[in-house]
């Protein structure tokens, strides 16, 4: 991002972070909930075209992790591809329209989640 778009999303990032007055301290007085939340904020502030996550991100308290987990589903919504390497059968039940079941190193089935995540957790 320029510096004009960084300047145009501060008062969002700040605002779903919701570190208040604690934005203005220095980020070596901050909590790890807080360092956790303003990356959180910072990082999903941007839509990229294609998105790779390694598991799905929960942080903070539980209002907080649920504001959170809303804006992960926005952000998987608005990203074209979306590659996710996670062991949470409900995630990839959800969120996926294609499993690949890789083990060590190679690919193990490719195929729908239902029967990708059928044959890794069993039935």
């Amino acid at each position: 991002m320029t510096r004009a778009e960084i300047a145009k999303q501060i008062d969002a990032i700040i605002e779903f972070s919701e570190l208040g007055d604690f934005v203005d301290m220095p980020l070596r007085t901050y909590s790890t909930g807080m360092h956790l939340r303003l990356a959180f904020a910072v990082s999903t502030i941007v839509r990229p075209e294609i998105l790779l996550m390694d598991e799905w991100l929960s942080v903070g308290d539980e209002g907080f992790k649920h504001k959170a987990e809303a804006r992960m589903a926005e952000l998987v919504q608005s990203t074209n591809i979306l590659v996710i390497a996670s062991h949470s059968r409900e995630l990839i039940l959800h969120t996926c329209n294609r499993v690949i079941w890789l083990e060590h190193g190679k690919v193990r089935m490719d195929g729908d989640p239902q029967s990708v995540v059928a044959a890794y957790f069993g039935a």
